[in-house]
């Protein structure tokens, strides 16, 4: 209980600081840079290295890709119905088909399952990294210029700090458990991803409703928030039968918030970035929510 009250003070704090005469309007920024620097490298090298990797490891590392492939037929069959633009579908496939899953998901899942379930979070980190590294950044040149560039997929995916440091963590299990001080050093800058990540959320909520059709966004945290962990509950615990924390895990990932970085690819290929920015503004806080109701759901089957 307490991990929960200190993801809820500390998105308030940071909606609070905003509003402060003087606060510096994009310390969002910094916090972001800390968090993908230090804090998303670190947890990888402290737990990566101590997963017992097995074809288990695959489903929590593939749910993003599921997910994401799932956004897209589902937009593309109600495409005649809802009648939107092409920017409009591109911005929807991309930020409802990725989720929040390391800014929002890891501090959620620590406080749910505790260092078992983030373990397996790191996993459905790397899997939603390379979905919006590789598909995600294809989607978004297909549907702003339709053309993709292969030499920008791969600088993003090799230049990524979180992806370096998942390689280097799976080289390192290969030698067995680190040192106990350097544990404990990754530990604490680790541990500074869930009140910072918060904070920062906090900085960047928007509530713009104008010029954006309801119709639009409330489908979309529909498919984000209530048919994406559906799938992912039908496939891992009724059809493949996956190990129960990786499916737990997995369902919950799958019900964070529309990713905020696909919101940021969505915004620089100009595919609706009112709604995009808006879907993470109001998925946040909804999901926080939502996220207890499936979390309840799972403990009671």
């Amino acid at each position: 209980m307490s991990n929960f009250i200190l993801l809820i003070v500390c998105l308030l704090m940071g909606m609070l600081l905003r509003r402060l005469p003087g606060f510096p309007p994009r310390a969002y920024e910094g916090l972001n840079a800390f968090i993908i620097y230090i804090s998303l490298p670190a947890i990888s090298l402290r737990y990566v290295p101590e997963m017992q990797l097995s074809t288990q490891s695959l489903f929590p590392f593939l749910m993003s890709w599921l997910v994401l492939g799932a956004a897209a037929g589902f937009f593309y069959l109600l495409k005649p119905l809802l009648k939107y633009r092409r920017d409009t579908m591109g911005c929807l496939i991309l930020t409802c088909g990725l989720g929040n899953i390391s800014f929002v998901g890891f501090p959620v899942v620590e406080a749910l399952y505790g260092t078992e379930g983030l373990k397996v979070a790191v996993l459905v980190d790397q899997g939603a990294f390379l979905a919006l590294s590789t598909v995600g950044v294809a989607l978004a040149m297909i549907f702003s210029s339709g053309r993709v560039k292969a030499r920008v997929l791969m600088r993003r995916v090799l230049s990524f700090p979180p992806f370096i440091a998942f390689v280097i963590a799976l080289l390192l299990s290969a030698l067995g458990p680190l040192p106990e001080t350097i544990q404990v050093v990754l530990e604490r800058l680790g541990a500074t991803l869930s009140p910072l990540a918060l904070v920062s959320i906090g900085l960047q909520l928007s509530f713009k409703f104008r010029q954006i059709s309801a119709t639009h966004y409330l489908i979309g945290l529909l498919y984000k928030l209530g048919v994406a962990p559906l799938l992912i509950y039908g496939l891992y615990q009724g059809l493949l039968s996956v190990e129960e924390l990786r499916a737990k895990v997995s369902v919950i990932e799958a019900a964070m918030a529309p990713m905020i970085t696909a919101s940021i690819l969505a915004t620089q290929y100009k595919l609706n970035p009112p709604l995009a920015n808006l879907l993470v503004g109001i998925g946040i806080p909804v999901s926080l929510l939502t996220i207890l109701l499936w979390w309840r759901l799972l403990e009671l089957i």
